[in-house]
């Protein structure tokens, strides 16, 4: 009876053991889940057929459906592989339009130094192209020789660079180069789909070939319907997961089907175990009805008693053996999970930089007006969260229409340039200044009341007045007008610009190139 006794025991423990293990593979299977789900988060936007397959899957390891687990992670797996050739066919599009841009470069500026230093960008092309931050290095690399070349130097610092006119050809020729570049720079930002690509290669070959005031309305037309194709593949952020998919989608394959094995081997196992078990004791009843001598009773129930102890012995050592194996692979689990948590950090931090090239104005490489408009609305949600003071100011450049008119639109865009120039050199390292449009600016001040913003604001507009810009070596009066508002109770963004803006309006009826203060009503 003792040896019955300890049977019962360890049958007991045998039992919560395997409930034990359950649970543990009921984690594991959460985990999993958990990381398709990352993988879903992740890859959304992508591709619409992708997004449905990783859908599709996350329920299927919900319910527990095995049997349409491979069907789907084939699926998926095509589904990269198509994307990954796109996004080579883009990459071999990049190249030769960098290609295209040295050579150009080289052709411009034939001197051996430049030469050599071109030459030298050209040689790490193909590997740019496999990593963003390089490429974006590269760029800027190619950007500044260009600047260099065009004349688009740091801030102005001699009368020279404030001359608004150099021969009317050579400024077309000079502004139609500058803006295959920044085309051309356009284009390759965009992650084209494969019906768009031959579109792309024969505007980008028109382009090469010179742009004219003739032929840029279709130009830009096939820049828009470019962008309208590429809106939903332009996230290069994610060039990452696509780069590492397929192995991530193998490793889970791989991991399913062992668990599944070893998920079948358990109970193969628990079964075998349940029956020897049952056998076992069908023989004790059996040998204690048949038998007539207690001694061959006792060595026949410790016979298989024995026997259940080994089988249970034995079911014990393969799980553990199990165990080990399901916890080697959810440390390998874990590890991809990581893997996949720093590709998201750089991805979150690529999208940062697409999101502040979006909020930049091209002309005058200031932020635009969505960026102001996000900046005002943190200053007023401070305000009202802390009391925090802010003030902001409108400028509108005077006579900015005469400008245009009597010396031409390139004058009126080296204008704005130059003040916008001016005007980030004398703010605060705390202000906002962006183009609001046109020929408005807009100038945030934090923590400032409006007779500190009022004297900031004087400061600016002195400098724009002293500012020496000519045309023929004649000088040409450019000023500005401003408008200033501090925030006050009650005010919400639109009301506080309203009310700088209505102070702009004062300035100019009263003779413009002053600075007026918005009223309290």
């Amino acid at each position: 009876m003792p040896d019955q006794e300890n049977w019962k025991r360890k049958y007991t423990e045998l039992t919560l053991e395997v409930e034990r293990k359950q649970q543990s593979e009921e984690r594991y299977h959460e985990q999993l889940r958990s990381l398709v789900d990352h993988l879903s988060l992740g890859m959304n936007g992508i591709s619409g057929s992708l997004d449905t397959e990783l859908t599709q899957l996350g329920e299927v390891l919900k319910e527990q459906n095995r049997k349409r687990i491979p069907s789907i992670l084939h699926q998926i797996k095509k589904e990269v592989g198509q994307l990954d050739m796109e996004r080579q066919s883009s990459r071999e599009l990049l190249i030769r339009i960098l290609h295209r841009w040295t050579q150009q470069l080289r052709r411009a500026n034939p001197a051996p130094s430049v030469a050599n230093l071109i030459g030298s960008i050209d040689t790490r092309v193909p590997e740019a192209t496999e990593h963003l931050y390089a490429l974006a290095e590269l760029i800027s690399e190619l950007i500044e020789i260009q600047a260099g070349m065009l004349g688009n130097g740091a801030m102005p610092e001699s009368d020279q660079d404030f001359e608004l006119n150099s021969s009317q050809d050579s400024d077309i020729e000079t502004l139609g180069a500058s803006m295959a570049a920044e085309l051309l720079q356009m284009i390759e930002l965009l992650q084209i789909p494969a019906e768009g690509v031959e579109q792309a290669r024969g505007l980008v070959l028109e382009i090469e070939q010179g742009i004219t005031l003739e032929r840029l309305p279709a130009i830009l037309s096939s820049l828009v319907q470019l962008v309208r194709l590429a809106n939903g593949n332009t996230q290069e952020d994610f060039e990452n997961y696509l780069l590492t998919l397929n192995s991530q989608l193998s490793f889970v394959q791989q991991f399913l089907e062992e668990s599944r094995n070893d998920e079948l081997s358990a109970v193969q196992t628990h079964s075998q175990l349940d029956s020897q078990v049952r056998r076992d004791v069908r023989n004790i009843h059996r040998s204690v009805k048949e038998s007539e001598d207690l001694k061959t009773l006792k060595q026949s129930v410790s016979q298989q008693l024995a026997s259940i102890v080994r089988a249970m012995d034995s079911y014990r050592q393969q799980e553990q053996e199990r165990e080990t194996r399901l916890n080697r692979r959810y440390d390998d689990l874990l590890t991809k999970v990581e893997q996949m948590e720093l590709e998201t950090s750089k991805v979150k931090a690529r999208m940062q930089e697409e999101q502040l090239r979006a909020r930049t104005d091209p002309l005058t490489g200031l932020p635009n007006r969505t960026s102001y408009d996000h900046h005002l609305s943190s200053e007023h949600e401070r305000w009202q969260r802390y009391g925090t003071q802010f003030s902001l100011a409108v400028g509108d450049i005077d006579f900015f229409k005469k400008i245009n008119d009597h010396l031409g639109h390139l004058a009126g865009d080296r204008v704005l340039r130059l003040v916008a120039k001016v005007l980030k050199h004398n703010l605060r390292s705390n202000d906002f200044i962006a183009r609001y449009g046109g020929e408005e600016f807009v100038i945030l001040f934090p923590s400032t009341g409006g007779d500190e913003a009022l004297q900031a604001t004087e400061k600016l507009r002195q400098a724009i007045a002293d500012s020496p810009f000519n045309f023929k070596g004649e000088r040409v009066e450019v000023t500005l007008s401003f408008g200033v508002a501090e925030i006050r109770e009650a005010d919400d963004p639109e009301a506080l610009f309203n009310r700088a803006d209505q102070a702009l309006y004062l300035a100019k009826q009263q003779g413009r190139n002053q600075t007026q203060v918005g009223g309290k009503g």
